[in-house]
């Protein structure tokens, strides 16, 4: 019930974010979806770290693991899902914006050189590979990644990893100092 609680909590705080986020600034730019996803991630994290160690008297770890774990699936479906929707029928003219920016950045002279560099530095890595060659890669790349069919497994995958990393930590801590907190 306190997992269930904490987890809507979790959503609600990220769901309220991403309306004021949303409309507050309504002007794409890269760094939005960093915004976006860094504060999801802390709110994952809050919740995960009040449900192992506040009114929780175990110590197992396996138990604290499996409470966190309950919370990442739920928080990063729920998640991925609203991104999904969100790119998908909401606004999806948001994506296909970014994609532009992002190809637009390849085409500056900077990349053709940051490329040759790569070459340069790792020549057996790009062997028969041109800069040309990697700004195209990358540009495909771009093209790939950005549709909402993507953005939902990212999203749930960066979510759960986050959650279940820092379930093994919160929870590794907790019992290892459970002599210093009795």
């Amino acid at each position: 019930m306190k997992n269930i609680k904490i987890i809507g909590i979790a959503i609600s705080i990220s769901l309220v974010f991403e309306i004021i986020f949303n409309y507050a600034f309504p002007k794409l730019d890269l760094q939005r979806s960093l915004y976006s996803f860094l504060f999801h991630g802390f709110i994952l994290i809050a919740c995960i770290f009040i449900a192992v160690n506040f009114k929780n008297s175990s110590f197992s770890r396996i138990y604290n693991f499996k409470k966190g774990l309950v919370i990442s699936i739920f928080f990063s479906l729920f998640l991925s899902l609203y991104f999904f929707s969100y790119h998908k029928w909401i606004k999806p003219e948001l994506l296909e914006s970014k994609r532009i920016l992002l190809i637009e950045l390849t085409e500056k002279p900077e990349t053709i050189i940051d490329a040759k560099e790569k070459i340069n530095v790792n020549p057996d890595f790009y062997s028969g590979k041109s800069a040309e060659d990697l700004v195209e890669m990358q540009q495909d790349n771009i093209n790939n990644l950005l549709k909402p069919g993507k953005v939902f497994p990212m999203s749930l995958f960066s979510f759960l990893f986050i959650g279940m990393l820092f379930t093994v930590i919160i929870s590794f801590l907790k019992y290892l100092f459970r002599n210093k907190i009795k």
